[in-house]
């Protein structure tokens, strides 16, 4: 019985952890998850995907939950709040529909706290890609993915792109109790500067290979 197995992958923003999530799809004929799994959430839940999105790897501080919690009892989105579902039972709803893509098939899932949520599956190989803020930027402005750019020095994108990733660290962190990007919480991490595209989908293929997860 093939064994199923799992890739994770945290990402900086434009360190093209996306990019090398579909080339590792490519040549494992697996399929990856990224905003698909709001898609799966809301399908499984009968929720709006509108819900999932609005706190898609956007949650705050606990400092700043914490606060409102103990005036509001719990905190709400503004579509969560309609809903009567917190933000806690959204990410236990998300994570329930990890689990069952894992049960059902391998797979590779790109952000969304996956490597926690899937710590206790032995065939799961967690990662995170960074890169140079110019090499971030570079990829994209390629990809058309910053808009008016031509209003922004390059210094002030990067600056841009540091705020973006604070929402994926303060929704990380909250979550997981560890700290994102940061190598202890990763089996993983990869500098697509230094190394390429191609190459850190070669070095993660060499891993999963060698661990006999895949033929």
């Amino acid at each position: 019985m093939e064994t199923k197995f799992y890739i994770t992958i945290g990402r900086q923003k434009g360190a093209g952890g996306l990019e090398i999530a579909k080339r590792l799809s490519e040549e494992f004929g697996i399929p990856f998850y990224d905003k698909q799994l709001l898609d799966e959430a809301a399908k499984e839940s009968g929720l709006s995907k509108e819900v999932f999105m609005n706190i898609d790897e956007r949650r705050g501080s606990k400092f700043i939950s914490g606060f409102f919690s103990g005036i509001m009892g719990s905190l709400y989105t503004e579509y969560g709040a309609s809903s009567g579902i917190n933000r806690e039972e959204l990410f236990r709803i998300q994570s329930e529909s990890i689990q069952h893509i894992a049960n059902r098939e391998s797979a590779i899932f790109v952000g969304r706290c996956a490597d926690y949520i899937l710590r206790e599956r032995n065939a799961c190989l967690n990662v995170f890609i960074t890169a140079t803020g110019e090499d971030r930027v570079e990829r994209l402005l390629e990809c058309n993915k910053i808009s008016n750019a031509e209003r922004y020095s390059k210094e002030e994108m990067i600056e841009l792109l540091e705020k973006s990733d604070s929402k994926r660290e303060n929704y990380y962190n909250y979550f997981t109790y560890k700290q994102w990007g940061a190598a202890a919480s990763y089996d993983l991490c990869l500098n697509s500067s230094l190394l390429g595209i191609e190459g850190c989908v070669s070095v993660i293929k060499e891993i999963i290979t060698s661990k006999g997860w895949s033929k």
